[in-house]
């Protein structure tokens, strides 16, 4: 800089500015981070998704007979909170309008009483319309539709039970597919065992395959023995995944769908095993009090094993010290989340071990994503209380190719299972209830 290039002296003191404000946020973020988290070392916050969660979970509770006037009000002021200007939902803040979650709030809103004339409702269903109709939404809106009555089982692809006797080697098998979509599959297969299907046209080269083959799952001919056997190993299946919670995976998709595969299997909702998954839903369930009155919502997942890893990589990169106590506490937290027992990942990697997603769960559904667990692994320093028992994957891992590596996979690589394990989880069922309480507004509540 000099005295004759004044625009570059008040260039420089701009960016010098602009920097300092930089940091100040950064510092404000940091420290309000370092507020959030909890005094056992994790964090966790609400996991908001779209609307058709809250939809499915009152389509679900209509399945399953357990219709509530208060409850579905509760939800229908939700769903109609997020409604677009245009008449739309989207599926994340600020998006377009999106036709499938369109339907699966319409169909909510119809059955909350919402009239199909009511201006806000008939804005939304010429969108439906213009955007192709029914026949255009995804797989699972239709199997939502067709589970309501108002779509045809022929006009959907069929998922055969007996798929649940697939080696592992063999491609298509249940264990290629991640922990949430193959807790999926398996329970849309029960349901589905007892609905014929037809699939639509395809619409590219996969779809092409996958409908050769499901043509060839049309003309199967199933010997009633086998299909009642494989009805049978699927219930043990689904039964034995289920969590701590009452959940399925710690997630929505195959939590709903387990369900309703039980009960077609005749488990009534007053079963131990339905009970429980019932009441883990309301663990899941938020309220916050309107001046219309009580506004419900769900929380698809909870999950502080991997909001905890991933708010150790922000608050190191922030510039916090390793040897910070939020940062050796969290560690010392996520590394005694640690499950060994056996699962299904262990299909794939007999030693592996893993995280769940949720502190409440003895079932790690999710793996801790690697490139995470690695970072985080170099932000606190190693003594005897952050650093794993012998024998145990650290925070950091070699290499997916490396010989014998235990691994922290990510919730969407094949490996990742659901497990169970002897161990008792620390965290009480009233510290599970903590989510998105901490950052939402005071009004809100968990249901209890």
């Amino acid at each position: 800089m000099s005295a004759d290039n004044p625009t570059f002296d008040n260039t420089a003191v701009g960016d010098l500015a602009t920097l300092d404000a930089a940091r100040g946020a950064l510092a404000r973020a940091r420290d309000h981070a370092l507020g959030l988290q909890d005094t056992e070392g994790w964090w966790q916050s609400g996991f908001e998704t779209n609307v058709t969660m809250d939809a499915e979970d009152l389509l679900l509770r209509e399945f399953l007979g357990l219709h509530d006037d208060a409850l579905i009000a509760a939800t229908a002021r939700w769903i109609r909170s997020k409604q677009r200007d245009d008449g739309t939902w989207a599926t994340y803040f600020g998006g377009p309008g999106d036709l499938s979650t369109t339907v699966e709030a319409y169909l909510a809103l119809r059955l909350a009483g919402d009239e199909p004339d009511a201006p806000h409702m008939k804005q939304a269903r010429a969108w439906i319309l213009d955007q192709g109709g029914l026949e255009a939404t995804r797989v699972f809106t239709r199997i939502w539709l067709a589970l309501s009555g108002l779509w045809s089982w022929d006009d959907l692809p069929v998922i055969p039970p007996e798929m649940i006797y697939m080696p592992s080697w063999l491609p298509l098998n249940i264990y290629d597919w991640a922990c949430w979509a193959r807790q999926t599959i398996v329970a849309l297969a029960v349901l589905q065992s007892f609905c014929p299907s037809r699939p639509l046209p395809p619409a590219d080269p996969w779809a092409r395959v996958f409908a050769v083959l499901d043509k060839a799952l049309h003309r199967y001919r199933l010997v009633k023995s086998v299909r009642r056997a494989a009805l049978r190993r699927c219930a043990d299946w689904i039964i034995a995944r289920q969590e701590r919670d009452g959940s399925w995976g710690g997630i929505q998709p195959p939590w709903v769908y387990s369900l309703m595969a039980l009960n077609l299997l005749g488990y009534d909702v007053s079963h131990p095993i339905m009970a429980k998954g019932l009441a883990g839903l309301d663990q899941f369930t938020i309220i916050e009090d309107t001046a219309d009155g009580p506004m419900r919502t769900f929380d698809a997942c909870q999950g502080p094993v991997w909001g905890t890893v991933l708010m150790m990589v922000a608050l190191a990169d922030a510039g916090l010290p390793p040897e910070h106590p939020a940062l050796v506490n969290a560690a010392r937290w996520v590394l005694d989340e640690e499950v060994r027992g056996p699962g299904d990942r262990q299909v794939r990697r007999p030693r592996a071990a893993g995280r769940s997603r949720s502190r409440t769960t003895s079932i790690p559904t999710t793996m801790t994503p690697r490139k995470s667990c690695s970072r985080c692994d170099g932000s606190v320093p190693r003594t005897p209380q952050t650093s794993p028992a012998e024998g145990s994957p650290s925070l950091a891992c070699r290499p997916p190719s490396s010989e014998g590596c235990d691994g922290w996979p990510g919730c969407s690589q094949r490996t990742a299972a659901g497990e169970r394990s002897t161990r008792t989880t620390r965290a009480s069922s009233s510290r599970s209830r903590r989510s998105a309480t901490s950052v939402r507004s005071s009004t809100r509540r968990r249901r209890t």
